[in-house]
């Protein structure tokens, strides 16, 4: 891949520059929270790029929430609009590998060939994703324990690894280039020396979360740890403290499952697409009020068979990032990993950094 590199001060030059064609959105430092913004020439110099991944999961810039997809019984005018080109600064390397994932589903990439969404098509063609490495993780962060890397690999357009007078910036797709060569004057060869920095600090960064996670790592896959363990005590354990608010799920940068509403509007009905999640109470109900996982540490254990078993299987993909948006969120204070660790101490398997 090429490499660049651009000044501290080029960047905000560059990015404004940017937002004379894109709308361009990074994340801003809200208390203690990091959120996506539109950036504008008062919020610029907020942009905060070098932490951990922000609050918002990316899904929610491709499949919003909640959106109005169809009028009986002709497609949504709003699927013929041409959404924005926009830019996702920032993106951190979970989120990348969380698109590979809603992009199996929605693209029809893996799934359902024949049953592409237009609306997520579109949005990722309009989208010019930069990247940015981690070099502060949250507590909650386990990506390297789910094969990850707290630094981006693949899945962007460009990606900036912060050095202290200015960022190495690695060309991911030809549209990244694009981008480069529309603006020459902001990039310079990058010496070898700074590219020596970067991969010292990525280093470091990897030393980190591996030191966050050391009394929580299992020495075996989740996917393979997860298998024949669906009756274990450990889901019911950890169920208990749930407060079945699907939390976990709307923040999930993976989670894609989603309802169709029909609501009627004067003389027609629309129908509206929003997010569902796997742990409430009605997920499975189907007619006649049947249920097949009516106890909550069934579905509390479907949710991880989701991400560990089912996709593993069909798509060689786990569906988890090891973002740590679940800990985060969680009322009940529920840690994937403890559940994971558990699941471990019951079949016997060693737990904890190898000496």
């Amino acid at each position: 891949m090429k490499q660049y590199f651009l000044s501290k001060d080029n960047f905000f030059k560059w990015v404004e520059l940017l937002g004379q064609e894109y709308q361009v959105y990074a994340p801003l430092k809200k208390e203690e929270f990091l959120l996506y913004e539109k950036i504008n020439s008062e919020n610029i110099r907020n942009i905060v790029l070098d932490t951990k991944r922000a609050v918002h999961p990316l899904k929610s810039f491709f499949t919003p929430a909640y959106r109005k997809v169809a009028e009986y019984f002709v497609s949504s005018s709003e699927s013929s609009k041409k959404s924005e080109k926009r830019i996702l600064l920032g993106v951190k390397a979970c989120d990348l590998k969380a698109l590979k994932i809603t992009d199996s589903v929605y693209q029809g990439e893996e799934f359902g060939r024949e049953y592409k969404d237009p609306f997520y098509i579109q949005a990722r063609e309009n989208t010019l994703i930069i990247s940015s490495d981690c070099k502060e993780p949250d507590n909650s962060c386990f990506c390297t324990l789910v094969g990850g890397n707290p630094y981006p690999q693949e899945g962007f357009d460009l990606n900036l690894s912060s050095l202290e007078e200015g960022y190495v910036v690695e060309v991911g797709s030809s549209k990244g280039e694009e981008v480069v060569q529309k603006n020459p004057g902001f990039f310079t060869d990058v010496e070898e020396k700074a590219i020596s920095k970067k991969q010292r600090n990525r280093e470091k960064v990897i030393k980190l979360v591996n030191r966050i996670n050391k009394d929580l790592k299992v020495n075996t896959p989740y996917r393979e740890l997860i298998k024949d363990t669906y009756d274990s005590p450990v889901w019911l354990k950890y169920s208990e403290k749930c407060v079945d608010c699907g939390g976990c799920n709307q923040i999930c940068p993976t989670c894609r499952c989603f309802l169709l509403s029909d609501v009627k509007t004067g003389d027609k009905y629309q129908r509206y697409y929003l997010w569902d999640a796997c742990l409430l109470t009605g997920f499975a109900r189907v007619a006649g009020g049947a249920n097949p996982r009516p106890w909550l540490h069934q579905r509390f254990a479907n949710r991880l068979f989701c991400k560990f078993y089912f996709f593993p299987e069909n798509i060689n993909l786990d569906a988890c990032t090891g973002c740590g948006r679940c800990i985060s969120v969680c009322i009940g204070k529920i840690d994937m990993r403890e559940v994971f660790r558990d699941l471990a101490i019951e079949k016997k398997i060693p737990i904890g950094q190898e000496k």
